[in-house]
Protein backbone atom coordinates (compact mmCIF):
# COMPACT_ATOMS: atom_id res chain seq x y z
CA UNK A 1 0.00 0.00 0.00
CA UNK A 2 1.22 3.47 -0.81
CA UNK A 3 2.11 5.64 2.14
CA UNK A 4 2.39 9.36 1.88
CA UNK A 5 4.57 11.34 4.23
CA UNK A 6 4.72 15.11 4.15
CA UNK A 7 7.28 16.71 6.40
CA UNK A 8 9.06 20.00 6.47
CA UNK A 9 11.84 19.42 8.92
CA UNK A 10 13.72 22.60 9.58
CA UNK A 11 16.33 22.86 12.29
CA UNK A 12 17.71 26.30 12.95
CA UNK A 13 21.25 26.69 14.14
CA UNK A 14 23.29 29.63 15.28
CA UNK A 15 23.78 31.84 18.28
CA UNK A 16 20.45 33.66 18.09
CA UNK A 17 18.97 32.44 21.38
CA UNK A 18 18.25 35.94 22.64
CA UNK A 19 16.45 36.98 19.45
CA UNK A 20 14.55 33.80 18.59
CA UNK A 21 10.92 33.80 19.63
CA UNK A 22 7.39 32.74 18.74
CA UNK A 23 4.34 35.02 18.95
CA UNK A 24 0.91 33.42 19.08
CA UNK A 25 -2.29 35.02 17.78
CA UNK A 26 -3.07 36.34 21.28
CA UNK A 27 0.21 38.31 21.20
CA UNK A 28 2.09 36.15 23.72
CA UNK A 29 5.81 36.15 22.99
CA UNK A 30 7.89 33.09 23.94
CA UNK A 31 11.70 33.07 23.75
CA UNK A 32 12.94 29.81 22.19
CA UNK A 33 16.17 27.94 21.53
CA UNK A 34 16.74 28.06 17.74
CA UNK A 35 18.78 24.85 17.69
CA UNK A 36 15.80 23.01 19.23
CA UNK A 37 13.13 24.42 16.92
CA UNK A 38 11.54 22.31 14.17
CA UNK A 39 8.73 23.04 11.74
CA UNK A 40 6.66 19.90 11.26
CA UNK A 41 4.40 20.30 8.25
CA UNK A 42 2.51 17.01 8.53
CA UNK A 43 1.21 18.05 11.93
CA UNK A 44 1.03 21.76 11.03
CA UNK A 45 2.93 22.79 14.13
CA UNK A 46 6.25 24.03 15.41
CA UNK A 47 8.17 22.08 18.01
CA UNK A 48 10.30 24.30 20.23
CA UNK A 49 12.15 24.41 23.52
CA UNK A 50 12.01 27.43 25.81
CA UNK A 51 15.34 28.95 26.82
CA UNK A 52 16.55 27.36 30.05
CA UNK A 53 14.32 24.28 29.64
CA UNK A 54 14.94 20.87 28.09
CA UNK A 55 11.45 19.63 27.19
CA UNK A 56 9.65 20.31 23.95
CA UNK A 57 6.50 22.33 23.54
CA UNK A 58 4.36 22.81 20.45
CA UNK A 59 2.35 25.52 18.76
CA UNK A 60 -0.10 24.75 15.96
CA UNK A 61 0.11 26.82 12.78
CA UNK A 62 -3.45 27.97 13.37
CA UNK A 63 -2.34 29.56 16.66
CA UNK A 64 0.84 31.16 15.24
CA UNK A 65 1.06 34.83 14.33
CA UNK A 66 4.78 34.83 13.56
CA UNK A 67 8.11 33.41 14.66
CA UNK A 68 11.63 34.79 14.49
CA UNK A 69 14.08 31.89 14.50
CA UNK A 70 17.67 32.94 13.96
CA UNK A 71 17.73 34.91 10.71
CA UNK A 72 14.36 33.56 9.50
CA UNK A 73 10.84 34.96 9.85
CA UNK A 74 7.90 32.56 9.69
CA UNK A 75 4.44 34.11 9.50
CA UNK A 76 0.81 33.09 9.11
CA UNK A 77 -0.97 34.52 6.02
CA UNK A 78 -4.51 34.43 4.63
CA UNK A 79 -3.48 34.58 0.95
CA UNK A 80 -6.14 36.20 -1.23
CA UNK A 81 -8.24 36.63 1.94
CA UNK A 82 -8.86 32.89 2.31
CA UNK A 83 -10.52 31.92 5.55
CA UNK A 84 -7.81 29.38 6.41
CA UNK A 85 -4.30 30.66 6.94
CA UNK A 86 -1.04 29.03 5.89
CA UNK A 87 2.47 29.58 7.16
CA UNK A 88 5.31 30.86 4.95
CA UNK A 89 8.82 32.21 5.38
CA UNK A 90 9.12 35.94 4.74
CA UNK A 91 12.14 36.22 2.43
CA UNK A 92 11.95 39.96 1.83
CA UNK A 93 9.73 42.84 2.89
CA UNK A 94 9.14 46.43 1.76
CA UNK A 95 6.60 48.97 3.00
CA UNK A 96 3.95 47.76 0.55
CA UNK A 97 5.00 44.19 -0.44
CA UNK A 98 6.35 40.94 0.91
CA UNK A 99 8.19 38.09 -0.79
CA UNK A 100 7.16 34.84 0.89
CA UNK A 101 7.98 31.24 0.14
CA UNK A 102 8.04 27.65 1.25
CA UNK A 103 9.69 24.41 0.16
CA UNK A 104 7.83 21.18 0.91
CA UNK A 105 9.24 17.68 0.37
CA UNK A 106 6.82 14.78 -0.06
CA UNK A 107 8.07 11.21 0.24
CA UNK A 108 5.93 8.33 -1.04
CA UNK A 109 6.67 4.73 -0.17
CA UNK A 110 5.32 1.81 -2.14
CA UNK A 111 6.75 -1.51 -1.01
CA UNK A 112 10.52 -1.07 -0.98
CA UNK A 113 10.49 1.86 -3.39
CA UNK A 114 10.57 5.44 -2.12
CA UNK A 115 10.04 8.47 -4.33
CA UNK A 116 10.53 12.08 -3.40
CA UNK A 117 8.91 15.18 -4.85
CA UNK A 118 9.69 18.72 -3.74
CA UNK A 119 7.16 21.53 -4.08
CA UNK A 120 8.25 25.15 -4.34
CA UNK A 121 5.98 28.11 -3.60
CA UNK A 122 7.04 31.73 -3.99
CA UNK A 123 4.64 34.68 -3.78
CA UNK A 124 4.77 38.46 -3.94
CA UNK A 125 1.90 39.77 -1.82
CA UNK A 126 0.64 43.21 -0.85
CA UNK A 127 -0.25 44.38 2.66
CA UNK A 128 -3.76 42.92 2.27
CA UNK A 129 -2.16 39.50 1.64
CA UNK A 130 -3.36 39.53 -1.98
CA UNK A 131 -1.11 37.58 -4.34
CA UNK A 132 0.42 39.95 -6.92
CA UNK A 133 2.70 37.37 -8.58
CA UNK A 134 3.51 33.74 -7.90
CA UNK A 135 5.73 30.85 -8.84
CA UNK A 136 4.81 27.28 -7.94
CA UNK A 137 6.48 24.12 -9.20
CA UNK A 138 7.29 20.58 -8.21
CA UNK A 139 10.44 18.60 -8.83
CA UNK A 140 10.69 14.82 -8.66
CA UNK A 141 13.43 12.44 -9.72
CA UNK A 142 13.63 14.00 -13.19
CA UNK A 143 15.14 17.34 -14.11
CA UNK A 144 13.14 20.55 -14.03
CA UNK A 145 11.77 20.81 -17.58
CA UNK A 146 11.67 24.59 -17.92
CA UNK A 147 14.16 26.96 -16.39
CA UNK A 148 12.48 28.47 -13.29
CA UNK A 149 14.80 31.48 -13.61
CA UNK A 150 12.61 32.74 -16.47
CA UNK A 151 9.77 33.28 -13.97
CA UNK A 152 11.48 33.79 -10.58
CA UNK A 153 14.16 36.34 -11.55
CA UNK A 154 11.81 38.80 -13.33
CA UNK A 155 9.21 38.40 -10.58
CA UNK A 156 11.70 39.45 -7.90
CA UNK A 157 13.37 42.17 -9.99
CA UNK A 158 10.01 43.72 -10.94
CA UNK A 159 8.93 44.00 -7.31
CA UNK A 160 12.14 44.38 -5.30
CA UNK A 161 14.70 46.05 -7.59
CA UNK A 162 15.01 48.88 -5.03
CA UNK A 163 16.21 46.43 -2.35
CA UNK A 164 19.98 45.95 -2.83
CA UNK A 165 20.30 43.15 -0.24
CA UNK A 166 17.57 41.08 -1.88
CA UNK A 167 19.06 41.71 -5.34
CA UNK A 168 22.45 40.54 -4.03
CA UNK A 169 20.86 37.34 -2.67
CA UNK A 170 19.08 36.77 -5.99
CA UNK A 171 22.33 37.20 -7.90
CA UNK A 172 23.89 34.46 -5.75
CA UNK A 173 21.27 31.96 -7.01
CA UNK A 174 20.68 33.33 -10.54
CA UNK A 175 22.96 30.79 -12.20
CA UNK A 176 22.21 28.63 -15.22
CA UNK A 177 22.83 25.00 -14.32
CA UNK A 178 22.36 21.62 -15.92
CA UNK A 179 19.26 20.70 -13.89
CA UNK A 180 17.73 24.22 -13.79
CA UNK A 181 17.53 23.94 -10.00
CA UNK A 182 20.03 26.44 -8.54
CA UNK A 183 17.49 29.28 -8.54
CA UNK A 184 15.11 27.09 -6.51
CA UNK A 185 17.64 27.23 -3.66
CA UNK A 186 16.72 30.92 -3.39
CA UNK A 187 13.33 29.82 -2.02
CA UNK A 188 14.94 27.34 0.38
CA UNK A 189 17.29 30.05 1.74
CA UNK A 190 14.93 31.38 4.41
CA UNK A 191 17.04 34.34 5.56
CA UNK A 192 14.78 37.36 6.10
CA UNK A 193 15.77 40.59 4.34
CA UNK A 194 14.21 43.85 5.50
CA UNK A 195 13.95 46.26 2.56
CA UNK A 196 12.10 49.02 4.47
Amino acid sequence: MKKLLIILFFVFTGSFAQTSYIVDKKGTKTLVRPERTEIILIDKRISYTIIGKSWEKYIKFEDLDHAIIGSSVLKSFHLNQKKKSNVYFVLGEKEDKKLIGLVITVMSTNGGFTSTRTYYELYVIDNNETILEEYTNSVGASKVKTDPRTKIVPMIKNNFSDCPDLMQKLQKYDIADENNETILNFIADTEYINCK
